[in-house]
């Protein structure tokens, strides 16, 4: 019942409603009363307040747990006991078969710490094995992390360990760091899954001041790295 159709019952007898708390109740309508005092059936005077506390109007919202490299059983079960949906489940070459890679929400990557709406559809990305088929690495160098994970997942390559070469301030700082070194180098052929680690700093100069590794082969050009106005 809402606080407005309580009113409409209490005020001929000459009481009131009066809203004390609002909480997030998942799968209860927004605005209805959740508890009562007093309780349902007590005799009270006339001219007395009943006070509720209704379910709220705004979707509560959580932040978004780590579940990187857990089971999919395990990532599912921390998400549900949060409110959170796990939609569908999708599969792509890594290194470590079964794992939680990263999972996405509206089609969009999500990071540790977002905050997501209870209820929201969750999809999780888990690791099938190492790929027989393989690529030649291209470089992330000049990347923020963000552009680099989605370079990486276009191209069914994950990023592993990072390494910044100062203390991060906050997450929110993250943004601010770009990858000037990679491990495997660029241009090195690896199977499709193959985790790499990458170096990231907010210091830009550090792009000019070392000097990029790159694996060459027969059938890889350094032209897939540079354009020719870069020379």
């Amino acid at each position: 019942m809402t606080v407005e159709a309580a009113d409409s019952i209490l005020n001929p007898n000459e009481l009131q409603v009066e809203v004390i708390d609002s909480i997030f109740m998942f799968g209860k309508k927004p605005g209805i009363i959740i508890e009562q005092n007093p309780a349902p059936n007590s005799n009270i005077k006339k001219g007395r307040k009943v006070y509720v506390v209704i379910n709220s109007k705004m979707k509560k919202k959580i932040p978004f747990p780590e579940i990187k490299d857990y089971s999919y059983r395990q990532a599912q079960t921390i998400l549900e006991t949060l409110g959170l949906k796990v939609s569908s489940v999708e599969y792509v070459p890594a290194e470590f078969k079964s794992l939680v890679l990263y999972a996405k929400a509206n089609g969009r990557i999500i990071d540790a710490g977002q905050e997501l709406e209870v209820g929201t559809n969750v999809v999780l990305v888990v690791g099938q094995g190492i790929s027989e088929e393989k690529i030649f690495l291209p470089s992330f160098r000049g990347l923020t992390l963000q552009e680099a994970r989605t370079m990486s997942i276009e191209i069914f390559i994950n990023i592993g360990s990072t390494h910044f070469n100062e203390k991060l301030e906050n997450q929110d700082d993250i943004k601010n760091y770009i990858v000037y070194k990679q491990k495997p180098i660029a241009g090195t052929e690896v199977n499709l899954g193959k985790y790499i680690e990458v170096w990231l700093t907010k210091d830009e100069t550090k792009l000019e001041n070392e000097i990029e590794e790159i694996q060459l082969s027969d059938e890889f050009g350094i032209e897939n790295f540079f354009n020719d106005d870069e020379w």
